[in-house]
C-alpha cells in the first residue's frame, strides 16, 4: 500500500525534475542559439564590409599599377625596339593579373547563401563550415592578386574572421 504511493510520489517527482531540466536545457540552447547567430550575423556583416574595402583597395592598386605602367610604356616608347602590339598584350596581361571583380561577386553570393542557409529552419553546421573554406579560397585568391599593402592587411584581417566564424560554426548543429 504505502510503499506502492510513496514509490508513485518518487516516480513522479522524478518525471517533474527531468521534464523541468529538459526544459531548462532547450531554452538555455535557443538562448545559446540566438546569442551564436547575432554573433555570426554581425560577422558575416563585417567580412562583407571587409571584402568591399579590399576590392576597394585593389582597385587603387591597381590604379597605383597602370599608372607606373604608363610610366614606362612611355620610356620603352623611346626604344624602337619595342613593337607597340606586345606592350599593348604585357598592359593587358597586368591588369588582369590584378582584377579581383570575379572573385569579389563570388564572395558576395556566398554571403547571401550564407544568409539563406541561417534564414532556414534546418540544422546548417556543415554547409555554413563548407561555405566559409569558400569564401577562404576567394579571400586567398583575392589576396595574391591584389596590388598595394592596403589590401593585403584587409586580406589578413578578413581571414582572421573567417577563422573566427569558423570556430564559432563548430558550435552550429
Amino acid at each position: 500500500g504505502s510503499d506502492d504511493a510513496s514509490t508513485e510520489g518518487l516516480v513522479s517527482s522524478i518525471e517533474a525534475a527531468v521534464d523541468q531540466a529538459l526544459a531548462d536545457l532547450d531554452a538555455m540552447r535557443v538562448r545559446e542559439g540566438g546569442h551564436l547567430q547575432a554573433d555570426l550575423d554581425a560577422r558575416r556583416v563585417q567580412v562583407g564590409a571587409l571584402v568591399e574595402a579590399i576590392a576597394r583597395a585593389a582597385d587603387d592598386g591597381r590604379a597605383a599599377v597602370e599608372a607606373r605602367v604608363h610610366t614606362r610604356v612611355r620610356e620603352l616608347q623611346l626604344d624602337a625596339a619595342v613593337e607597340p602590339a606586345v606592350l599593348a598584350q604585357e598592359i593587358v596581361r597586368l591588369a588582369q593579373r590584378s582584377d579581383i571583380a570575379e572573385e569579389v561577386t563570388r564572395f558576395r553570393a556566398h554571403l547571401e547563401h550564407w544568409e539563406a542557409l541561417t534564414a532556414s529552419p534546418e540544422a546548417c553546421g556543415r554547409k555554413l563550415d563548407f561555405l566559409l573554406q569558400e569564401m577562404n579560397r576567394e579571400v586567398n585568391t583575392m589576396g595574391s592578386k591584389a596590388d598595394g599593402a592596403k589590401a593585403s592587411e584587409l586580406v589578413i584581417g578578413t581571414k582572421a574572421e573567417l577563422e573566427r566564424m569558423r570556430e564559432q560554426v563548430q558550435n552550429v548543429e
